[in-house]
């Protein structure tokens, strides 16, 4: 029978501008999965992209050095035996002398050795991913940081740390091994290095194996990388079962180190950057699955990793890193403020459609004093047939409102982002956030989000809305396979497709039975949701300040430097006449004008001079709904019921009107 062997591949956190030519290759040319082989490639760390027979990896393999990923083709080596616990150690100049139950290993000077340092309680995976999740929030899914390596040790001696140490022959083979648990060994063999603490204890071990070894390799990413046998298993941590298959999980994983090890130091493919040890694989999921990095819950989606790794085939989910979750440098700029208030204390909520006659009309009734006098303006105006007239007028409104809606849509053809023409278009493509916006109660990454609250009032305990806050005045970008564009929500019409309710106090996602009086429903398109939008193309107007003002500027500071001024002196009398101050003035006109123009001539992005957003008498859609067919069937089925409505109340008034006159 053949022997299986593994093709790990070193994921890259910014995968290169023909990645999805490579995807695509490798997909139709060697049959794996598209969807596997993004998840795989992407983030950082080490990760199994396939595992077959030689022949059948060696080809792949070939690929990926032709367009520069770094991998190995390994035979996993079968554990021969998982590492002794260390009881004591003794230290010589030469060697370090460990004593386990059945016998001494010794480490000599000078050695080999790989050394796994690990947290078996899952206290590292909560962090790493709640450290993915605030980059990803705040500073956009193209910055993701990690947790830093002083960060990560830390987070191990904080949880439940085990330290396994190999030490490998000159074939970079497993020749013997060690398991150090702390508070399990006397330390007295550390002399000074020695401290009241097992934990600290445990780490001068490391740092004492570190010196003396010749060749030295550390990897504390065990449980969170895309590796066949790397199970950390959560289901029952209490559980000394659980504990045993963790334990057998990590000596799988130093065995598999060491194959890479060995292959790496043998024949080294590709010619990738080297990656932090610590580096997460979670990345590539948070990275390309914005459903799974909105949802803010640790406790909630490391099982989705969970089932993400056992679909990939796992048998068990740029620039300096700093410590989760600070977010120091500058990342996604912050969203301007948004804006919120009472919905009737908006005008445009009374005064911004046809139905603000009828509420006028009803605040006027309400005013008048005299009974009599309103029960017969009331019955005139009913029985003449006034009202129902009224009502059939809104709605052929709304009708053919609705119908101009979907019309629109079906005769603006779509455009790809870079051929976008000036005036109506329609687009589709990737939502992009432009800000750090984040919805203020799922704290969700989001390009827009509007968010409603409710209170029970009335005898009836109804829920009434009491304020309405959006982010539609925080732009965003919508980008497709050809550029991007900027999108701006003001005035938009949005169907959103990702809604969330909850009650005062809660926060996130976390659900909290609170019996109140208070609600919210928020409604958020998330980052990286696909989107549809119909709007008016124009030229970005010119932020910062105007060419009047630049030549004020110029003109200001040619005055407070005498050397500069003094070009213009051309009589060379020491002073500037009119006639020299008017040419003066003239060349620095023309240099301003000169470096505006250059300017301009230098914004090549589009997102950088173009907008979409809603001009007065044009319509403003932004959907979720990628299907154009779905929304213009939508809008009809609006436009249905209407028009039915309308009719009736047309024929009501008219009869009623013909009774009125006789």
């Amino acid at each position: 029978m053949s022997q299986v062997n593994y093709l790990i591949v070193e994921q890259q956190l910014h995968p290169p501008e023909n990645f999805p030519e490579i995807l695509k290759t490798l997909a139709q040319k060697f049959g794996l999965d598209i969807y596997l082989c993004r998840q795989r490639l992407t983030g950082r760390g080490y990760s199994l992209l396939t595992k077959g027979e030689s022949k059948t990896l060696e080809p792949i393999a070939d690929y990926l050095l032709q367009v520069s990923v770094s991998h190995w083709i390994i035979q996993p080596t079968k554990p021969a035996f998982v590492p002794p616990k260390v009881r004591n150690l003794t230290i010589s100049s030469d060697r370090i002398i460990f004593g386990c139950q059945k016998g001494e290993v010794i480490f000599p000077k000078g050695a080999t050795v790989l050394a796994v340092f690990a947290e078996t309680s899952g206290v590292l995976a909560d962090k790493s991913v709640t450290q993915l999740l605030s980059s990803h929030a705040y500073r956009g899914k193209n910055d993701i940081r990690h947790l830093h390596d002083s960060k990560i040790h830390k987070i191990i001696l904080q949880g439940s740390p085990v330290l396994d140490l190999y030490l490998l022959n000159d074939k970079m083979e497993v020749k013997k091994g060690v398991r150090i648990f702390p508070g399990k060994f006397n330390p007295k063999g550390l002399g000074e290095r020695a401290s009241l603490s097992s934990k600290q204890n445990l780490q001068q071990i490391l740092k004492l194996t570190e010196e003396y070894a010749g060749d030295f390799k550390l990897h504390t990413d065990f449980g969170l990388v895309n590796l066949p046998g790397c199970t950390l298993r959560r289901d029952d941590p209490d559980n000394p079962e659980t504990l045993r298959q963790n334990l057998i999980s990590l000596a799988r994983y130093g065995w598999l180190m060491a194959d890479i090890f060995k292959a790496d130091s043998q024949k080294p493919r590709g010619n990738a950057e080297n990656f932090d040890p610590a580096s997460l694989a979670a990345a590539a999921i948070v990275t390309q699955s914005p459903i799974v990095a909105a949802s803010g819950i640790t406790e909630e989606i490391l099982p989705v990793i969970d089932e993400i790794n056992k679909e990939i085939g796992i048998h068990d989910r740029p620039t300096h890193q700093q410590e989760a979750p600070e977010i120091a440098e500058a990342g996604l700029p912050a969203p301007p403020p948004a804006k919120s208030g009472l919905v009737w204390s908006s005008p445009t909520f009374w005064f911004g459609s046809a139905g603000a006659v009828v509420v006028t009309l009803a605040m006027i009734l309400s005013n008048i004093n005299d009974s009599d006098l309103l029960d017969k303006f009331a019955y005139h105006a009913f029985a003449s047939g006034a009202i129902p007239a009224l009502f059939a007028l809104l709605a052929f409104w709304y009708a053919f409102h609705f119908l101009r809606m979907k019309r629109q849509i079906e005769d603006t053809p779509t455009s790809k982002i870079r051929s976008v023409a000036m005036g109506m278009v329609e687009i589709k493509g990737e939502a992009v956030r432009k800000y750090a916006l984040v919805s203020p109660m799922s704290h969700t990454p989001c390009v827009f989000y509007r968010l409603t609250k409710y209170q029970r009032r009335g005898r009836d305990h109804q829920w009434r809305v009491t304020s309405i806050s959006s982010s539609n005045n925080v732009p965003f970008y919508v980008e497709d396979n050809t550029g991007r564009v900027e999108v701006d929500p003001a005035g938009c019409r949005v169907s959103a497709g990702s809604k969330q309710e909850g009650t005062a106090g809660q926060v996130g996602l976390m659900k909290v039975v609170n019996e109140t009086d208070e609600k919210w429903v928020e409604e958020v398109i998330v980052d990286g949701t696909l989107l549809y939008v119909l709007g008016f193309a124009a030229i970005k107007r010119h932020e910062g300040p105007t060419l009047a003002e630049k030549k004020i500027k110029a003109l200001r500071e040619l005055k407070h430097n005498p050397q500069d001024i003094q070009q213009f002196d051309l009589n060379g009398d020491g002073k500037i006449d009119e006639d020299e101050w008017d040419a003066a003035r003239a060349a620095v006109e023309e240099k301003v004008l000169r470096e505006s123009l250059q300017n301009r001539r230098g914004r090549k992005k589009q997102e950088e001079h173009i907008v979409i957003g809603k001009k007065k008498g044009r319509p403003l859609i932004i959907s979720e709904t990628h299907t154009e067919e779905n929304l213009t069937a939508r809008y009809q089925y609006y436009s249905i019921p209407l028009f039915i409505t309308a009719a009736i109340a047309t024929g009501g008034s008219i009869y009623l009107l013909l009774n009125y006159l006789q």
